[in-house]
């Protein structure tokens, strides 16, 4: 499979992902990006590809970014297993665990080096 192809395949995936997280049906989607409802889903089957108008007026649509629909990561996948970890804590306690992970963050550079 070609490096473009499975890009489409993510997008698809996280087209599909982000309507359902915002509870609209194909047929919304399509009305709010103009296109046709046949054109959303074929897009999300991974049968389309789509010019970058089309690909624009989605991320409208779905109030997101261009660059949160080619993203591989599922980040929901991690806050939810953040809030899943926290939800028995404090809020200060949250804040504590947020100020570690900042910390960590800072200073990844310097661990992580080759």
């Amino acid at each position: 499979m070609e490096q473009g192809e499975k890009l489409y395949e993510i997008i698809a995936d996280n087209i599909r992902k982000e309507r359902k997280k915002l509870h609209i049906s194909q047929g919304i989607l399509a009305e709010r990006a103009q296109v046709s409802i046949d054109t959303i889903k074929s897009i999300e089957r991974g049968r389309r590809s789509m010019s970058l108008d089309t690909y624009l007026r989605i991320v409208e649509a779905l109030d997101t970014t261009p660059l949160a629909l080619m993203n591989r990561e599922q980040t929901g996948y991690y806050i939810d297993r953040f809030v899943f970890m926290t939800k028995n804590c404090s809020s200060n306690q949250v804040e504590f665990v947020l100020h570690i992970v900042e910390e960590l963050l800072k200073g990844q550079d310097y661990y992580l080096k080759e």
